[in-house]
């Protein structure tokens, strides 16, 4: 014991030398941080200190100095066609400005057309997509430039090597040859040199039309914020006349034709651009779009048989019934990630083409009585690509505009009112249908405010309320659309190789969908939130006042917190405990059914894991705190020093518990015998271990004990348990054909093994009987109780069809000066006793004759 308890008090020092080590290690980390901070915000120095003069090469190395120079002037050629990105920029720059011309022209058409805030939007998001592939195109150039910088230095110096070593020969006698070698040395160098300067030239030629198209992107881009920051100040403000004045303003229809024919002409030259710029984003969008088609027509074959199975199915296979209409959907999807910088025209053409195939398939995942809003969202959402191509005619725009709200009031109002199509909604969908009827009063009115403003001249007003409403309503629908199609190829996922052959899969697919589902669907809330809010142009103001609560700093002496902190801290330890669980899961479910561990290895393995984890994200989370970690390593060294002296009991628990789980001498399912408590050891924890006794009640053990005091594991290196039942039978019966007896008779039992085999041992000679035990070996670990009770009514039936006495003790009782007549009472009994047996001896003998 006090080997055991030095043990302990060491194990309770263990945390604090562990904490101090890790804070010493961060402080030197930390140190080697700052000086490699410092270190890389040094600017270099720039030695002034002059180059020494060339010299002459002397005549003995003049053939070795040549070979070396060529190979040099060898190497500098051939670096230039090394990098590829100069012939790349050459290439891609004609197009770029070519495109400008094109884009330019539109954007300063839509400008001057007043626009909305989310085409203003848009269009800065496109302008700035394009410049961003013009700082790596000049940060490529300036490397370019300085190599050829360097090299020119270099060659210089040749020169002027090679020259002196050439003017010191004249006055000397030296072979022709060698004289012609210099020569031609000095003509290569200079050769190779002038190649350099035409490089460097090209370069620098290359960066002032770099500079050039960089100056008339930022002067768009300036442009653009300009009109969209006297946008949102002349929200509230007429900013066109009232639409009865618009004929007059605007002059004849012609004109209006001719404008409208300008402007899709300028676009399509646009897209033309675009298109010869941007032409392998066609053809991967094109290779793409078929193999998902092939993808999902071949899935349709084994999709089928599936159906067949399970009928209820059937709708989720909408999917691959409709292949091309699905690929050309999830395809126009990720159309941002295809096309960016993409113009106007060509988003619009790209929405028209998903118009279609997304009716086709929203018409078979929704309920019939819903298709009349399903048609009514398609027409809007129509009417709101033509509207996108006549951004830059105000008045068709308007028109359009005008026509799209009128229609909106108008269907809402038939919705409200229409008992027919409220008859038609099924009853798990009439709490779907009731909220939309809550939705559409506020609807209504943010459609009748923005026509009427769009009338009266607050166009801008109107298009930011109205647009905004239809398009979160599109957003919704989409996002819609690709949950169903996400959850019906899930459906199938799940039971088709190799998906369907994991054993958690197989287990709990239900869960999972039902998991993955659920974080798909507030993925998709999060998204239209966002969405809806950059649509009514109020996603930076949100957001920026999000931002400035979350960052408002909390100050404390030395410490500094704030909300996004505390949030950030509160969020990485869930994400821990999140990532222990299926890492868990994962382990439990697919990798330990397939290997072959011994007992208690897995749950050692799961534990350890689970800890592990857990500490990472715990430090993850103090770092996402804002914390300094080295101060916080310092704090947790001294707090482990304290844990040593004050928290001995608390630390040797734990220290305990990892040494049950490495040393494993017992186990979880083990049944074990602590003491007065015995039951199956349930769970190891932190501080202590779950014991479930027989009687059903579970004992809570400090993990000390179980390493300190004497424990008895009945299955340790087996399941198997030994019963042992005492009996005792009358004198005068044959100890042979007893053990015989009772040898059979726990035989007879299926839970009693065979190997060992059961027996009996006569155990000696007892007051009143002799004494035998039967033994008998069993693998029921968990049922062992019953084995034993059905074992002794198994012997107690065997000893009574042999006719077989169990006694029971017997006293001789002796009476001294007891009364006569007491005596004659007591004989008269005991008279009336034995003859009532001997009639009972004599009525079971005829009963078995």
């Amino acid at each position: 014991m006090k080997k055991y308890h030095l043990l302990c008090q060491l194990a309770a020092f263990i945390p604090a030398v562990i904490m101090s080590f890790i804070a010493f290690d961060f402080s030197v980390n930390a140190q080697e941080n700052n000086s490699s901070n410092n270190n890389a915000n040094q600017t270099p120095t720039v030695s002034l200190t002059p180059k020494s003069s060339p010299t002459p090469i002397p005549l003995s190395e003049v053939v070795t100095q040549a070979e070396t120079t060529s190979k040099k002037l060898q190497e500098t050629q051939t670096n230039f066609s090394k990098n590829p990105s100069v012939a790349v920029i050459q290439d891609e720059l004609p197009k770029l400005a070519a495109e400008l011309d094109a884009r330019m022209t539109e954007t300063n058409r839509l400008l001057t057309a007043q626009p909305s805030l989310e085409t203003l939007r848009k269009v800065e998001q496109d302008w700035k997509s394009l410049a961003s592939v013009i700082p790596d195109w000049k940060k490529d150039l300036r490397t370019q430039a300085a190599v050829l910088d360097n090299q020119l230095g270099q060659l210089n110096d040749l020169v002027n090597k090679w020259q002196l070593t050439f003017d010191a020969t004249n006055d000397a006698e030296i072979p022709p040859e060698i004289s012609e070698r210099i020569a031609a040395t000095i003509s290569a160098i200079k050769q190779t040199q002038k190649q350099v300067e035409e490089r460097r030239a090209q370069l620098l030629t290359l960066q002032n039309r770099i500079s050039e198209q960089e100056a008339r992107i930022n002067d768009t881009l300036e442009t653009i914020s300009r009109v969209r920051e006297e946008a949102l100040s002349h929200l509230f403000v007429k900013d066109s006349p009232a639409i009865w004045n618009v004929r007059s303003s605007v002059g004849l229809v012609n004109d209006l034709v001719q404008e409208t024919k300008n402007s899709i002409t300028e676009q399509m030259v646009a897209l033309s651009e675009y298109a010869n710029r941007k032409s392998d984003r066609f053809i991967l969008h094109g290779i793409i779009l078929l193999l998902l088609t092939g993808g999902l027509y071949w899935a349709r074959r084994g999709v089928r048989p599936k159906v067949e199975e399970e009928p209820k199915l059937k709708q989720a296979t909408v999917v691959f019934e409709y292949p091309f209409a699905t690929a050309l959907i999830l395809t126009i999807l990720l159309s941002g990630w295809f096309y960016p910088q993409v113009p106007r025209i060509l988003n619009s053409l790209l929405g028209a083409a998903a118009l279609i195939p997304g009716v086709i398939i929203l018409r078979q995942l929704i309920e019939k009585s819903l298709f009349p809003i399903l048609n009514a969202l398609m027409v809007f959402y129509f009417v709101d690509r033509l509207r996108e191509i006549t951004t830059s005619l105000p008045v068709v725009s308007r028109v359009l505009f005008l026509a799209e709200m009128l229609g909106a009031i108008i269907f809402l109002v038939w919705i409200l009112r229409s008992k027919r199509l409220s008859n038609k909604i099924e009853v798990k969908h009439q709490r779907i249908f009731t909220l939309i009827k809550k939705i559409i009063p506020f609807a209504l009115a943010i459609f009748t405010g923005a026509f009427i403003a769009n009338v009266l001249g607050f166009v801008s007003l109107a298009r930011i309320v109205g647009n905004g409403v239809l398009g979160s309503a599109y957003v919704g629908l989409t996002l819609y659309a690709a949950i169903r199609i996400a959850e019906s190829l899930l459906l199938f996922a799940v039971r088709v190789r190799p998906f369907s052959s994991l054993g958690m899969v197989k287990t709990h697919r239900r869960m999972l969908q039902d998991k993955i589902l659920r974080v798909l669907r507030w993925l998709a809330m999060i998204i239209w939130a966002i969405l809806t809010l950059n649509l009514l142009s109020v996603r930076e103001p949100v957001f920026t006042f999000i931002t400035d609560i979350l960052t408002a700093k909390l100050t404390v002496g030395s410490i500094s917190i704030s909300l996004g902190d505390v949030i950030a801290f509160v969020v990485t330890v869930w994400l821990a405990f999140v990532i222990s669980r299926f890492v868990r899961f994962i382990l439990e479910e697919d990798v330990y059914p397939r290997v072959n561990l011994a007992g208690g290895i897995p749950y050692a393995i799961s534990t350890i894991a689970h800890y592990v984890v857990l500490l990472i994200g715990f430090f993850m989370a103090v770092a996402a705190l804002g914390i300094d970690l080295t101060k916080f390593t310092i704090l947790a060294g001294a707090f482990g020093v304290g844990l040593g002296f004050g928290l001995q009991n608390i630390v040797n628990n734990f220290v305990s518990g990892l040494i049950l789980l490495f040393e494993r001498p017992v186990k979880v399912g083990d049944v074990i015998q602590l003491g007065e408590q015995q039951g199956d050891l349930k769970r190891i924890g932190l501080r202590a271990s779950v014991i479930r006794t027989l009687q059903g009640s579970e004992v809570i053990v400090p993990n000390g004990q179980l390493i300190s005091e004497q424990v008895i594991n009945w299955t340790f290196s087996d399941e198997q348990r030994r019963l042992e039942i005492n009996v005792g039978v009358a004198y005068g019966n044959n100890p042979t054909e007893i053990i015989k007896l009772l040898t059979k008779s726990v035989s007879e039992h299926p839970d009693v093994l065979k190997e060992p085999a059961p027996g009996c041992l006569f155990l000696g000679f007892g007051d009143n009987s002799l004494d035998f035990q039967a033994r008998a070996w069993t693998s029921s670990t968990s049922q062992w109780v019953s084995v034993k009770s059905d074992l002794a009514v198994l012997m107690h039936d065997a000893l009574r069809d042999a006719n077989i006495e169990i006694p029971f003790p017997q006293r001789d009782l002796h009476l001294k000066n007891v009364d006569e007549e007491m005596l004659k009472r007591i004989s008269r009994e005991n008279s009336f006793i034995i003859k009532k047996e001997q009639n009972q001896l004599t009525n079971d003998g005829e009963t078995q004759k």
